[in-house]
């Protein structure tokens, strides 16, 4: 599933090629967009708030899309894909803008957008500082959820998907099925992890470990059942259907054992994990 560091770069990618320009023609081929025609209206910007992608238009409606597990968007070339695929083109000065197997798409009213967003956590790759004191905050009141859930919970945190769920943990050294409320070091777990994705952001690649840094280079994710980069054991996991948040997850059981009483985040190995990667220069990297 793109994560929030994916959209928010989809967004600006947008933004930039086509903000200010008229659509030409317009067509739609999803059910929730009947008589939704933009010929002829100026696409204003795109804006991305956790992992929902608003594309804005001059008549006060916005074009809402989550891409959940399949949904992607060509920027500037025509897509080759079927038809059926196709679920939005809008033909634009500068190219053309394709929405390819977005399962969620719908128009609002640009003025009823929190509607759809308001109840988000922070948004960690908004711009300008992101509001971590509310992120720890909200995270601190799930006492009793295993940390991977809590994560991926956008009303506590917008932007993080499973793949930080998974990578985040091994690089603390904690058990993605620890309760939150016993892990100490919360808010050096969150400054870590907003690090990350909004390096990814500002860079390209999802990149966790520092290695490659031009490619999508990971430390444990997805990889159940490979031995662990650190020590040699095993990794384990969940598929989705064993998952208790329904998401793929793998963790080391012995860099990440669940502890019967507190657990404490392992800064020094996240840094010494991390000593390469860009992330390591932002300023809320404990």
């Amino acid at each position: 599933m793109p994560e929030g560091d994916t959209i928010r770069r989809l967004a600006e990618r947008i933004d930039g090629r086509f903000a200010g320009q008229r659509v030409r023609r317009c067509v739609v081929r999803d059910p929730r967009l009947v008589g939704v025609d933009l010929t002829g209206r100026v696409l204003l910007g795109a804006d991305a708030v956790g992992k929902h992608l608003l594309i804005r238009f001059d008549d006060a409606r916005t074009l809402h899309a989550h891409l959940l597990m399949t949904g992607s968007w060509r920027v500037g070339p025509a897509a080759t894909e079927p038809d059926w695929r196709r679920r939005v083109e809008l033909w634009l000065d500068d190219g053309r803008l394709t929405a390819l197997d977005v399962p969620l798409l719908g128009m609002i009213a640009t003025a009823d957008e929190a509607s759809l967003v308001g109840h988000l956590g922070p948004d960690l790759c908004a711009p300008g500082p992101p509001d971590l004191v509310t992120v720890v905050a909200n995270l601190e009141r799930e006492q009793v959820r295993p940390l991977a859930a809590a994560l991926l919970d956008q009303r506590n945190v917008a932007g993080w998907g499973n793949l930080y769920a998974n990578e985040l943990p091994f690089i603390v050294g904690v058990s993605p099925n620890q309760p939150v409320g016993a892990i100490s070091g919360l808010d050096d777990l969150v400054g870590i992890g907003a690090a990350l994705i909004r390096t990814n952001a500002a860079r390209g690649p999802q990149n966790t470990t520092g290695r490659r840094l031009a490619t999508d280079d990971h430390w444990i994710y997805p990889k159940r059942g490979r031995p662990c980069p650190l020590c040699g054991t095993r990794l384990v996991g969940f598929d989705e259907r064993e998952s208790p948040w329904g998401r793929v997850t793998t963790w080391c059981p012995a860099c990440q054992p669940v502890s019967a009483g507190a657990t404490v985040v392992n800064l020094a190995r996240a840094r010494r994990l991390l000593a390469l990667h860009p992330a390591r220069r932002q300023p809320m990297f404990p």
